[in-house]
């Protein structure tokens, strides 16, 4: 095993165990850590497939964008969450077995599909061409999914802000 392989199969341990911590935390703070730690693996890989600009763009999005909205809606519920009902550790355990086999048919299923043979790509797109496509011939669906995301953020801190106030 080289070092590339072992630094393959670290992000994946860390990728995995943050999912897991994800879904099987019982403290929403530490279900948030371990999405933000998947995340981060997922990125490493991106980076392990030698695409930087994804492994960029999941750390500035996912990471950056979607983390902190999901830690503002986590600090505007505050006590005023209220703890569902407690699942047993093997139905926790069961649940996200199922998702992870249902995900992982699921993509096997695409990959078959879309790509029937191995085929090696006639040309490679490099970082600096996706940023002037996306800054030259793209910028309304650039700038309309900024705008997008900035309504997902106003419209979580409007219902955090009614929910408190019918309370």
């Amino acid at each position: 095993m080289n070092v590339g392989e072992i630094i393959f199969l670290i992000t994946v341990v860390v990728t995995l165990g943050g999912a897991a911590m994800a879904v099987l935390s019982g403290s929403i703070v530490y279900a948030m850590m371990g999405l933000v730690t998947t995340m981060f693996g997922i990125a490493g890989l991106y980076i392990y497939l030698e695409s930087p600009f994804l492994s960029m763009m999941q750390i500035l999005i996912y990471v950056g964008a979607v983390s902190v909205l999901i830690a503002f809606a986590v600090m505007l519920i505050g006590p005023l969450y209220r703890k569902p009902k407690e699942w047993t550790t093997i139905g926790k355990f069961a649940a996200a077995l199922g998702v992870a086999l249902v995900s992982l048919f699921m993509f096997v299923r695409f990959v078959m599909e879309t790509f029937p043979r191995a085929v090696t790509p006639s040309f490679k797109i490099t970082t600096k061409e996706i940023g002037r496509l996306l800054l030259n011939d793209l910028v309304l669906p650039f700038e309309l999914i900024s705008l997008l995301l900035v309504v997902a953020i106003l419209g979580a801190i409007m219902l955090a802000l009614f929910s408190r106030g019918n309370k």
